[in-house]
C-alpha cells in the first residue's frame, strides 16, 4: 500500500496560488539576460549557484554533483524561442523531465492483470473494473489512493493462500473488491459469523480495520490493524503493523487543514502524531526489508513536516535525495525536489543540519531585502553546519560578500584563484563568483582572461552557454562589442549575437555582419536592423545608399526569432509604396520618403508619409526601439546617432509649420488626435501632450479644417 502525500497545500503550491515569489513562476515566461542578479527571476536562471535562481535549480546543481540526479535540460520548443529564449538564461521547467507530471501513486490507476488471473483461478470475475483511488488527479493527496488495484491483489494474493474453506475466502475476496470501488463504506464488511475459522477471521479482522481507515474512522481502524497484527500470517502481521502507523498520523492530521488546505499545526493531535513516528521507525527497525519501507520512510517526511521539525524534515529530504536507492523512495529525485522545495525551502529553512539544504536556503536569504534577511553574523554561526564542506561555507562568504555587502574583493578572498582542470557544477559556480567579483571592481580584463579560461574546461550542460553569455555581456559593457562578432570569436550562441545587433552595434558592425555572417538569420538581422536603424534614426542618405546594397528577397528573418524584435515584419518591408485606400492620404514609396526628407527635413508631406509608413506597417512600439532592462544583454548604449522618430512628433511639426499645405496640416491635426484614441493614451511615441493641446487640435481640424475629409469624419478627441 502506499499513500499519495502532497497535501492540498502542496497542490495549491504547485498551481501557482500562493508563494510565488520564492521560487515558482507564472504561465509568461521570458528571459532576463544576464548572468549575475541578487533578486529572483524564475524564467532566467543560470547553471551557478546564485541568489537570482530559483531554489530548485540551486538544488538540482548541487545534486548533480554529487550524482544523485544528473542535470539534463529539456531541448528548446518553438514556444521557448519565441519567448526569446536560448540555452541560458533558462526557466525552471526545462530541467524537470516530463515524467515529473506523474507520481508514483498515480501507476496505481493501471489496470492490473494479475488481478483478473488471481480472480479466475478462483472463478470469481469483477463487476465493475473502476477503483475508488482512480478519482483523484495527478499528486492531490489522500488515504483513499491507495484504495488501489495493488493494495487489493496483494491482500486477495494472501487470501488465496491462507487455510480457511473455499466458501469463506470466496466471501473475503468478493468484499474486497466492494471496497476497491469506494472510500466509504457503512458498518461491516463480512458477517464475522459468516467467518468463523481462524484465518480468515484475522483477514476479516483487517479488511475491516481497511473499510474503518478509508472512511475515517481512525479509532476502529487502530484497534483493529493492532489485532491483525496478532496474526501469524507473515504478510498481514507486516501490513497491519505499517497501517497501524499510518492510521495514527491520519488521525494526527485529521484536523490540521483549513477549508483552503492550508495547514493549521495548532490543530494537529500531537500524541496521534507521536504514535504515527513512533509506529514508522517501529515498523523500519522490525522490517528494514519490507514491502513498505519505502513508503514509511516517505510518510515519515510528512510527520516530521507536520510536526514543524525542520531539522528531522531536512535529515529526510537528504538522505532520500542523496543516498537512497530507487527502490528506497517512494516517489521520483524529481518530485522529491518539488517536495523540499515546497515544505522546507519556501518556508524559510532555519534550522538544518545539511549542508546541501541550508545553501539552498541562505542563497535565497541572499536576495536583495532590506534590511537583509541574512546577516554575516548569522551566516557565521553557521560554520559547524558545514564542518564537512568547508568549500561550501566558504562559498556562502563569497556569495554574502558580493550580492548582499557589496563587496568584491572580500569576496575574492574566498574564492579559490587556482583553475581546476574539472569543473563540475559547483567549482564552476566558484569560478563564476570570482570572474563576477572582478567585474564588480571594473576589472573587464581580469574577468575576460578568467571567461576564456574557463571556456574550453566547461564540459557540464549549460556550462558553455553561460560562459559565451558572460563574455559577450564583458564584451560589450568594456567598450569591446566588435570583440564578439570577431573572425576568431567564441561566442557562438545566435540569440547573444542577435541581441547585441539588434540593441547596440553601429552601422560599421551591421555592414561587417551583411557581409561576413555565415548565419543567414544573423544576416538578414543585421541587415534589418540597418535599414530600420538608418530611417528611424534620421540617417537618410546613408538610408539610401544602404538600400541599394540590400538584398530583400529574403521572406523569412529566421522565423520566431526575428518575430521577437520585427513584429513579424521582413526585410519585404523596406519596399512600401506607399498607400492611399484606408486614409485617403497618398504616399509615395518610403524609399522616395526618404530622399524627400533627405532634402528637407521639415517637409510637411514627407514627415506625414512617414508617420503613415510606422502607422500602416504596425510599426509603433516596435522590439527594437523598447529598452533593454538596465544591466542586462544589449542595455548599453546604441552606436546609433540621432533620436528615434515618431509619429506623434512629425505630426507636431506639420501642425506647427505655418507654411504647412492645409490637406498636410488637416491630416497631422487628424492622425495627432488619434494618437490618443480610444483610451487617451498616446500609441505614437514622443513626448506625451495635455489634454487641453488634444482639445484645441480637436478645435482647430473642426473649424479651419471642417471641409476636408479628415474634419468631416473625426468626432471626438480623447
Amino acid at each position: 500500500m502506499r499513500i499519495g502525500f502532497l497535501s492540498p497545500l502542496a497542490l495549491a503550491l504547485l498551481a501557482g496560488i500562493s508563494l510565488q515569489a520564492q521560487a515558482s513562476s507564472d504561465d509568461s515566461c521570458y528571459p532576463d539576460w544576464r548572468v549575475s542578479r541578487d533578486s529572483l527571476e524564475p524564467c532566467s536562471n543560470q547553471p551557478f549557484l546564485s541568489p537570482g535562481n530559483d531554489s530548485r535549480v540551486n538544488l538540482r546543481l548541487l545534486l548533480a554533483d554529487k550524482k544523485a540526479a544528473p542535470l539534463t535540460p529539456n531541448a528548446l520548443g518553438e514556444d521557448d524561442l519565441a519567448q526569446g529564449f536560448g540555452p541560458v538564461p533558462f526557466p525552471v521547467y526545462r530541467l524537470t523531465p516530463a515524467a515529473n507530471a506523474e507520481t508514483d501513486a498515480d501507476s496505481d490507476k493501471t489496470p492490473s492483470p494479475e488481478l483478473d488471473v488471481l480472480l479466475a483461478s478462483v472463478g470469481i470475475k469483477r463487476d465493475d473494473a473502476k477503483t475508488a483511488g482512480e478519482a483523484f488527479l495527478n499528486g492531490e493527496g489522500s488515504r483513499c489512493r491507495s484504495n488501489s488495484e495493488g493494495s487489493a491483489t496483494a491482500f486477495i494474493s494472501q487470501v488465496i493462500k491462507a487455510q480457511m474453506p473455499a466458501t469463506e475466502r470466496d466471501l473475503l475476496v468478493k468484499a474486497r473488491l466492494q471496497l476497491l470501488t469506494t472510500c466509504n463504506w457503512d458498518g461491516q464488511v463480512v458477517d464475522a459469523q459468516q467467518t468463523p475459522s481462524a484465518n480468515a477471521q484475522l483477514f476479516r479482522t483487517y479488511l475491516q480495520a481497511a473499510a474503518d481507515f478509508y472512511s475515517g474512522r481512525f479509532g476502529d481502524a487502530e484497534r483493529g490493524f493492532a489485532a491483525a497484527a496478532t496474526s501469524d500470517v507473515p504478510w498481514l502481521k507486516e501490513t497491519a503493523l505499517y497501517m497501524t502507523a499510518r492510521t495514527s498520523l491520519n488521525q494526527a492530521q485529521a484536523e490540521a487543514f483549513d477549508e483552503y488546505g492550508m495547514p493549521q499545526r495548532e490543530h494537529v493531535d500531537k500524541a496521534a502524531l507521536s504514535d504515527a513516528e513512533e509506529g514508522f521507525l517501529g515498523y523500519l527497525k522490525t522490517y528494514p526489508q519490507g514491502d513498505y519501507v519505502a513508503s514509511a520512510r516517505g510518510l515519515l517526511r510528512r510527520v516530521h513536516w507536520l510536526a514543524n521539525d525542520e531539522a528531522k524534515l531536512a535529515a529526510d529530504f537528504t538522505w532520500q535525495l542523496t543516498e537512497a536507492s530507487d527502490a528506497q523512495r517512494n516517489v521520483s529525485v524529481n518530485a522529491l525536489v518539488e517536495e523540499a522545495d515546497l515544505k522546507l525551502l519556501m518556508v524559510g529553512n532555519k534550522s538544518s543540519n545539511s549542508p546541501m539544504l541550508q545553501a539552498v536556503s541562505d542563497l535565497m536569504a541572499m536576495r536583495a531585502h532590506t534590511p537583509p534577511l541574512l546577516t554575516r553574523e548569522d551566516l557565521d554561526k553557521q560554520k559547524a553546519t558545514f564542518a564537512n564542506e568547508p568549500a561550501l561555507f566558504d562559498y556562502l562568504q563569497a556569495a554574502h560578500a558580493l550580492y548582499v555587502e557589496h563587496q568584491p574583493d572580500t569576496a575574492l578572498k574566498h574564492l579559490p584563484a587556482d583553475v581546476p582542470s574539472n569543473l563540475d557544477y559547483f567549482t564552476f559556480s566558484q569560478q563564476t563568483l570570482r570572474a563576477l567579483a572582478l567585474e564588480a571592481k571594473q576589472d573587464w580584463k581580469g574577468a575576460e582572461a578568467l571567461w576564456l579560461q574557463l571556456l574550453p574546461l566547461a564540459k557540464q550542460p549549460l556550462q558553455r552557454d553561460q560562459l559565451e553569455l558572460a563574455l559577450a555581456m564583458n564584451y560589450e559593457r568594456s567598450g569591446q562589442l566588435a570583440k564578439v562578432f570577431a573572425a576568431d570569436s567564441p561566442i557562438s550562441a545566435k540569440q547573444v549575437r542577435y541581441i547585441l545587433l539588434r540593441n547596440v552595434a553601429g552601422p560599421d558592425l551591421l555592414r561587417q555582419q551583411i557581409a561576413k555572417a555565415s548565419d543567414p538569420t544573423e544576416r538578414q538581422s543585421a541587415q534589418f536592423v540597418l535599414l530600420y536603424k538608418d530611417l528611424l534614426h534620421g540617417q537618410y542618405a546613408t538610408f539610401a545608399d544602404d538600400l541599394k546594397q540590400a538584398s530583400l528577397s529574403e521572406d523569412k528573418l529566421g522565423t520566431s526569432l526575428g518575430y521577437t524584435y520585427t513584429s513579424g515584419q521582413t526585410l519585404k518591408l523596406f519596399q512600401w509604396d506607399g498607400d492611399k485606400a484606408e486614409s485617403g492620404y497618398a504616399c509615395p514609396s518610403i524609399a522616395q520618403t526618404a530622399a524627400t526628407l533627405q532634402d528637407d527635413a521639415k517637409n510637411p508631406h514627407a514627415l506625414n508619409c512617414f508617420g503613415e509608413f510606422i502607422l500602416r506597417n504596425g510599426l509603433d512600439g516596435m522590439p527594437l526601439e523598447q529598452p533593454r532592462a538596465a544591466g542586462s544583454l544589449g542595455s548599453t548604449a546604441s552606436q546609433f546617432k540621432g533620436e528615434t522618430f515618431s509619429r506623434l512628433d512629425g505630426y507636431k511639426q506639420v501642425i506647427a509649420n505655418a507654411k504647412a499645405p492645409k490637406t498636410d496640416k488637416a491630416y497631422a491635426l487628424f492622425r495627432a488626435i488619434n494618437c490618443y484614441a480610444p483610451a487617451g493614451y498616446n500609441s505614437c511615441g514622443g513626448e506625451d501632450v495635455a489634454p487641453a493641446v488634444r482639445k484645441a487640435w480637436f478645435r482647430q481640424l473642426k473649424t479651419g479644417f471642417a471641409d476636408t475629409q479628415w474634419g468631416k469624419s473625426l468626432q471626438y478627441y480623447w
